[in-house]
């Protein structure tokens, strides 16, 4: 019995699971339409009907893996409403989860994007809006007179900096001094955005 492009009732979230799995077990090279066909028992032209090629289909994944980090960024603004210092350490952590959990999908995001991969207006409007998350965040903070009177832009890509360097270290199992120690780790990251909040803080309120 041949497949049914109709087996999922929502066939394009099946896809972009399946998809995702794929692309975290096996990397984007070895993903493909076809694959994720047999991956989601249809037939090999009912993935065709959401994506148009590869490239698309990583696109929408990378979309996905932007949506779900404004998203956390926006759990962790609404759980600190009061507490700028809370916030930005929940979300640093935050940042540093997700990489670790997704560390393929934190690639496509902020690695370097396979050919045709970037300029699909959906995605470029995903990865503004989580930057916006953040600058909404500092913005906050600056207004509520804790951080310094710099260009909230300036704030923002310091902070992006630091916790994305922070990630990749994490994904390569090299934030730890000496291998991988996962409570180690922590406290490192930990230490780094203490060190970055004191220079972002007013200096009376940074000793």
């Amino acid at each position: 019995m041949s497949p049914s492009p109709y087996h999922h009732g929502n066939l394009r979230q099946a896809l972009l699971d399946a998809g995702e799995r794929l692309l975290e077990s096996e990397g984007t090279e070895a993903l493909s339409l076809r694959a994720l066909a047999r991956e989601t028992s249809v037939s090999h032209a009912a993935p065709y009907r959401h994506f148009t090629d590869k490239a698309d289909l990583l696109a929408a994944l990378a979309v996905r893996g932007f949506t779900r980090l404004t998203h956390a960024l926006g759990i962790c603004a609404r759980e600190h409403p009061e507490d700028p210092r809370a916030r930005y350490f929940a979300s640093c952590r935050r940042y540093i989860e997700l990489g670790r959990k997704h560390p393929a999908m934190y690639r496509l995001m902020f690695g370097q994007r396979p050919c045709g991969v970037g300029e699909q207006p959906e995605l470029i409007e995903a990865g503004r809006a989580a930057f916006e998350a953040l600058l909404a965040s500092l913005a906050s903070s600056k207004a509520a007179g804790i951080f310094r009177d710099e260009p909230v832009e300036r704030l923002a890509m310091a902070v992006w900096a630091m916790v994305h360097g922070l990630t990749e270290l994490a994904i390569a199992g090299r934030l730890a001094p000496c291998g991988e120690d996962r409570e180690e780790g922590r406290a490192v990251s930990e230490s780094a955005c203490e060190l970055l909040l004191r220079g972002l803080l007013i200096s009376d309120r940074g000793s």
